[in-house]
């Protein structure tokens, strides 16, 4: 039996998701429109922190270092 797989973003919606938080615009959720959870919730972040954007509603999540790439 497989373990179950957390509940990612597809690649598409994961970095559309990204850009718009590095853009400071409003963002919802691609998949159910629900609000997003964002940790840490300073914006802008801190230079190498690791920020998680995860959907209240369905769970799903896309991480990302700020200040990279």
């Amino acid at each position: 039996m497989r373990k179950p797989r957390p509940n990612t973003y597809n690649p598409a919606q994961a970095l559309h998701l990204i850009t718009s938080d590095r853009a400071g615009t409003p963002l919802s959720c691609p998949s159910c429109s629900g609000p997003i959870e964002r940790d840490p919730s300073q914006i802008p972040p801190l230079p190498r922190a690791h920020v998680t954007l995860r959907c209240t509603s369905c769970g799903r999540f896309a991480k990302y270092i700020a200040g990279a790439a």
